[in-house]
């Protein structure tokens, strides 16, 4: 009965516009949109947080907007803890008291607390932990249950399915669209990919490609023999590197991504730079210098030149996020450390935080260090 009155009560919106998501169904949006359940890890959050809609989500679905993740690691001589957030947990602590309508292992989808929260309208980014896509027959169940719900559905494809980083220009645009901000993301995409522009117009005139390697630690890989796991040639991760970077993934006897690598396999590759990403959570450089686990790899060239990076924190790290720039040009710098001596990226990360959300200097200064990257005041 109470669902039954619940469709009833859907069956009276007053619908406003229509927008085409990205399977190319046509979507009418209601005109009193104020409750709005999201299945993303933050990237749908941090568009309306831009246009200044994040008040309309009343639903969430990844775990990633409700914790606080700590992580200690032990040197040689000292163990140092360090902490992250999601940035949009951070800026809107309010996010933790909302209905999140997952597991926390982050990818069972409780649909009893999805309608109980009563939506009027799902986005939904297919790619990020939640959703992830590479089952397409997963995929298709998922989203036929959330349409038989009768309530509007928006489809998004993160860079992570599609394998292309430029298809946020369509997520943000349909975003946009949902509240007749169009514009607004239009001048906010061509602020990121003005960015990417930037590295590109910089990286394009060097005359070496260094070979570089993410790689994912994970003491349960170590268990299994790998020391890690990388991505292979035709990852968004790897085609960044090509496209943009103007550099080599030193990983390239395969594809697909989270490849479990061995220490025999890094030592033959031998990379110049060597990329933490997250993965089972945050690694410093410190972890791959003194972790007793690591010893092994400290003999590789990029250990002993010190050119090693780790990369923002971006928990559930399954598909980019609007901070995805602030990753670009970390890996640029370490790539073609001499192309970018005019670019602090601690003062650049405050400067972009505040262009991309509208918050002040501290504000800012919160979320780098939300991010884990006060490291960068010196980089």
């Amino acid at each position: 009965m109470r669902f039954i009155i619940f469709f009833m009560f859907l069956a009276s919106y007053a619908f406003g516009i229509s927008v085409t998501d990205m399977r190319g169904k046509t979507v009418q949006i209601p005109s009193n949109l104020n409750r709005i359940a999201t299945i993303s890890d933050g990237f749908v959050e941090s568009v309306m947080t831009h246009l200044g809609e994040i008040r309309r989500v009343s639903a969430i679905a990844s775990w990633s907007l409700k914790r606080d993740y700590r992580y200690k690691i032990q040197g040689i001589n000292e163990e140092l803890e360090f902490t992250g957030l999601n940035t949009m947990r951070a800026m809107h602590p309010w996010l933790d008291t909302l209905p999140c309508f997952n597991s926390p292992q982050g990818n069972i989808i409780n649909y009893e607390t999805l309608m109980q929260s009563a939506p009027q309208l799902i986005i939904v980014r297919v790619g990020d932990c939640t959703i992830g896509g590479a089952d397409k027959a997963a995929l298709e169940k998922t989203l036929s249950i959330l349409e038989a719900s009768k309530i509007p559905l928006v489809v998004l494809y993160s860079p992570t399915y599609t394998k292309n980083l430029a298809t946020i220009k369509d997520e943000m645009r349909i975003i946009g669209e949902i509240f007749g901000k169009s514009e607004q993301t239009l001048k906010l995409y061509e602020y990121l990919v003005g960015i990417e522009n930037l590295i590109k117009s910089r990286t394009q005139t060097a005359t070496n490609q260094p070979k570089m390697l993410y790689l994912g630690l994970s003491l349960a890989a170590k268990k299994n023999g790998a020391s890690g796991i990388t991505y292979g040639i035709d990852t968004p991760e790897s085609l960044l590197l090509t496209t943009t970077i103007n550099a080599q993934n030193a990983f390239n006897l395969a594809k697909g991504s989270r490849i479990m690598i061995s220490a025999e396999q890094i030592y033959a590759l031998e990379p110049d730079v060597i990329l933490l990403p997250t993965y089972n959570g945050y690694h410093p450089t410190f972890e791959l210098y003194e972790n007793e686990s690591y010893a092994n790899l400290r003999e590789l060239k990029a250990v002993r030149q010190k050119r090693v990076y780790s990369l923002p924190w971006t928990p559930m790290n399954c598909s980019r996020r609007l901070e995805y720039p602030l990753e670009l040009l970390i890996i640029a710098k370490a790539a073609h450390p001499d192309k970018f001596t005019d670019i602090n990226i601690g003062n650049f990360a405050l400067e972009f935080y505040q262009k991309l959300y509208g918050v002040d200097i501290e504000a800012a200064k919160m979320l780098r260090s939300a991010q884990i990257l006060d490291w960068t005041e010196q980089f």
